[in-house]
């Protein structure tokens, strides 16, 4: 994204307030997800500055209707939460897809599960930490999230929206479609609040 272009968004955001805030904050950050390019996209909410806990509580559910996803609280902290914002088609075609079930299986997810049970699954496991496959449920190769751990997080290929172990290439291309979704969302969302 140009520069000028992130100068402008932040702007922008700091003369937001409430709902507008926080749903520039969702666009921004789900915009793959919100566009169709990404099963799901991980979300922090916290009572800190702005308290954007508060704020998804009162209106995550009405922007996540607005933008057509879904989401699935996956942990409550003194501090704020932890949100799945997700497509559910998406999401269930791939977490259910045939590369991915042997590792999910491994991890106690069991074949072809249906996606309800397997976001209680995950959320069970987020009690202590963020757990390796949640990777799979944000559309991250199977075999980038096998090599981070066989890797304790090390000797990747490249590293951008998470590190990479194998097919640079594709996941080369899945970045750039990434990129494409938040600069299209963000000259949106510039253009939209303009007079604010």
């Amino acid at each position: 994204m140009e520069k000028e272009l992130k100068l402008k968004f932040a702007e922008t955001l700091c003369k937001l307030e409430g709902k507008e805030y926080l749903e520039a904050m969702i666009a921004f950050a789900a915009a793959p997800t919100i566009q169709g390019r990404k099963p799901a996209a991980l979300m922090s909410f916290t009572s800190y500055g702005r308290n954007t806990a508060l704020l998804w509580k009162l209106y995550g559910s009405e922007i996540c209707e607005r933008f057509q996803v879904e989401f699935y609280l996956l942990k409550k902290e003194k501090d704020g939460l932890k949100v799945l914002i997700y497509r559910r088609r998406l999401l269930e075609w791939y977490v259910n897809h045939i590369r991915n079930q042997p590792f999910l299986n491994r991890m106690g997810y069991g074949f072809g599960g249906l996606l309800d049970h397997n976001l209680v699954i995950l959320k069970r496991r987020f009690t202590e930490l963020c757990p390796h496959e949640v990777g799979i449920f944000l559309g991250m190769p199977v075999e980038d999230v096998e090599g981070f751990i066989e890797n304790k997080g090390k000797n990747c290929l490249m590293c951008r929206y998470w590190k990479v172990y194998e097919n640079q290439r594709r996941a080369e291309r899945l970045f750039d479609a990434y990129d494409k979704a938040r600069t299209s969302m963000v000259k949106f969302l510039v253009e939209k609040h303009k007079s604010v």
